[in-house]
């Protein structure tokens, strides 16, 4: 099926945008999942959902923890036209997919034109180098079709969910966009300037100008994801590969280049590492339950399983925390040297490929080249599926080109990668389907990695934020049996024990959270809440003083700080807290209710009402705060609203016994007030 007219590829995109737009529909109501790998300043409780635009901004900007600053600020944009509603950021990740897979098309386009070994042109430039052949026996392919089937099955890929459907992996995908915008900017930019070299005829756009494209590309993609560190090597390579045909001379010429993207990289190792990389590399595996050595080990089967993953995406063998056996030694198991010779292998193919079939040799480069940083020395997880959003990128355009060559009948390529995309469209819808529903996603990942801590920990997170305490308690209890130095499983198992009313075991485990991790300030908070609640309101205010001395924004410690001033009298002192979670988080509906509380006990009725206005602009189905409200609207005499107050706090919260005592005062308040002043019109 080539493309007879300009229309048709557009057309044919536009189709798989739509394709795309259909697949990812029921991702819109995708709730937040594993909202701790979004930390800012390393906290790791702080949820995505609960940030306001300023905070994540501020992180974007200055956060030396999450050093992505252009997705952080993308992050806050959404919560700033839209606030916590997943809808919006799952449309702009679905819209980043899209985007992507367009880029890649022109990206695929580009590169199988210049290695000449497609049909079709550059308007005419003659730009292949006389090297720039197909291999012996090999058939010419149309460049937009591979180009399309490429650009098509990527995009519908099953493996890519992760990159798209997990709302923080934002992150990743527009790493993905701006590395493949970057280079395709520096193509079209080389292409501009042959054009110019080799022709009176002057191009439209000034090569400078996709030059600086190109480099700003680059800085969006770092300031995405640090795996794109390799965005300047990659570069060379392809300038190597496209441009010069592989030319010795060229590269010996131009080593002081390779040498400076080396030293590059080095400068962004040691920024990011420190100036004592390998300490920083071995702490990185402090909290591991693995070595460098074995990590490294493992890694090379883990690149052959994403082999296998991209090969056969089966909805049933997706998951977001794989539990995956660890390599002790070259030999245990043995699938390690075979694993280990693979991956050699396939660079050494890589390598020989290089001078007879350029297009797959850069394929293979391309993939162990964008899996190194994440599958190397750094004490990341093991395996996670989003690694291979930008890996597979190539690999796929190697297996469409060597399926088309060997399959030649054009009605048969069609059925067949025609049937591909629609098998891997239907995988994807089927594999959101899971992350639908938060409980069902967590018991998806406990069924497929029963032994791995953390997905019981986040079940049992689930699970209690639907009220189900007993459940969460159980799945709480099996992620400390299979890991009792899981910090996070001992702090939700606290928070679970405390809604139960277990202070003395929830204060046991809030312990054992900070003998782990002493440096937790939202530990300390909430192990000062129990002692507050148990009466030793001298221990609860020196946990929150260590909270607040290990992060002075914690908004939750000047809460509870101001709860326990108050609570002793201390009313400037609580108020300067609850002011300072106001500044941290000016939409915290908790400090504008207890401000407002102080306000009111100290006849500020004025200045209570304001802040009750806007705790239940906020909430507005907060019962308290309705209550409250109508105490103040009583207070000023007001009792028809009042009225109206104590209503709704007691239809949204029947059983709440305050409220309903105050509804009859104020109907009392107000029929004694329509007697009285009767009575004085009377006389």
């Amino acid at each position: 099926m080539p493309f007879r007219t300009r229309k048709q590829p557009v057309l044919l995109l536009l189709m798989l945008g739509l394709l795309v737009a259909a697949i990812y529909a029921n991702t819109l109501r995708v709730p937040y999942f594993f909202d701790d790998s979004f930390n800012i300043r390393d906290n790791p409780h702080i949820r995505l959902k609960d940030l306001s635009f300023r905070s994540l901004l501020k992180a974007g900007i200055e956060s030396p923890a999450a050093n992505r600053p252009a997705a952080n600020i993308s992050f806050g944009l959404n919560y700033y036209f839209g606030g916590a509603d997943v809808w919006g950021y799952h449309l702009v990740n679905i819209f980043i997919h899209m985007i992507t897979g367009l880029l890649l098309y022109f990206l695929m386009k580009t590169t199988l034109l210049l290695s000449g070994s497609t049909t079709g042109d550059f308007s005419g430039s003659k730009l292949a180098s006389a090297g720039s052949e197909p291999a012996r026996g090999w058939r010419l392919l149309d460049a937009s079709v591979v180009s399309f089937w490429v650009a098509a099955l990527w995009l519908v890929h099953p493996v890519q969910t992760q990159s798209v459907t997990y709302i923080v992996q934002r992150m990743n995908s527009m790493a993905a966009l701006f590395f493949v915008l970057s280079l395709l900017l520096y193509a079209r930019g080389r292409i501009s300037q042959q054009r110019r070299s080799g022709s009176s005829r002057r191009t439209s756009i000034h090569p400078s100008v996709w030059f600086s494209g190109s480099l700003i590309g680059g800085l969006l993609a770092f300031g995405s994801k640090e795996i794109t560190a390799t965005l300047p090597f990659f570069i060379f390579l392809y300038e190597w590969y496209f441009f010069q045909d592989l030319s010795r001379s060229w590269l010996k010429r131009n080593l002081i280049y390779a040498v400076l993207i080396l030293s590059v990289f080095f400068v962004v190792f040691f920024a990011y590492l420190g100036s004592n990389p390998f300490d920083k590399i071995l702490d990185t595996y402090a909290t591991r339950d693995f070595t460098l050595g074995q990590r490294v080990l493992t890694e090379f089967r883990v690149v052959i399983f994403y082999l296998s993953l991209l090969l056969w995406p089966h909805p049933s063998r997706l998951n977001l925390e794989h539990d995956f056996a660890l390599s002790t030694s070259l030999f245990d198991p043995m699938t390690t040297v075979l694993s280990v010779g693979a991956v050699g292998g396939m660079l050494a193919l890589g390598i020989y490929l290089a001078p007879r079939q350029r297009v797959l040799s850069f394929c293979l480069l391309w993939f162990l080249g964008n899996l190194v940083i994440e599958s190397s020395v750094i004490g990341l997880e093991l395996v996670f599926e989003h690694r291979l959003y930008m890996p597979s990128m190539f690999l796929i355009l190697a297996a469409v080109m060597l399926f088309c060559q060997y399959v030649r009948h054009r009605w048969l390529q069609v059925a067949l990668l025609g049937m591909a995309v629609i098998v891997g469209a239907f995988g994807t819808y089927e594999r959101n389907k899971v992350w639908q529903d938060e409980v069902g996603f967590y018991r998806d990942c406990v069924q497929k990695s029963p032994h791995k801590a953390r997905v019981h920990d986040a079940l049992g997170g689930a699970l209690f934020d639907r009220g189900r305490v007993r459940e969460a308690i159980e799945h709480y209890t099996e992620s400390l049996r299979l890991d009792f130095d899981y910090a996070s499983a001992h702090y939700n198992l606290g928070v679970a024990l405390a809604e139960r009313g277990d202070a003395n075991q929830a204060i046991i485990h809030y312990r054992e959270a900070l003998r782990i991790n002493p440096k937790d300030a939202a530990v300390l908070t909430n192990l000062g809440i129990e002692m507050y609640l148990l009466g030793k309101v001298d221990d609860a205010l020196d946990h929150y003083s260590k909270a607040l001395k290990l992060d002075p924004d914690f908004e939750n410690a000047h809460i509870q700080m101001g709860i326990a001033l108050a609570g002793i009298g201390r009313m400037p002192d609580a108020i300067h807290h609850y002011a300072e979670a106001l500044r941290i988080n000016p939409d915290s509906a908790d400090a504008h209710i207890n401000l407002a509380n102080i306000y009111l006990s100290m006849g500020r009725v004025a200045e209570a009402m304001q802040h009750y206005a806007r705790a239940i602009k906020l909430r507005p189905k907060n019962a308290v705060a309705l209550n409250n409200m109508g105490v103040a609207m009583l207070q000023l005499g007001k009792f028809d609203r009042a009225i109206v107050l104590f209503k709704e706090a007691v239809r949204l919260d029947p059983d709440f016994s305050k409220a309903q005592n105050n509804l009859v005062s104020a109907s009392k308040a107000k029929t004694e007030s329509a007697a009285a002043s009767d009575g004085r019109n009377k006389q």
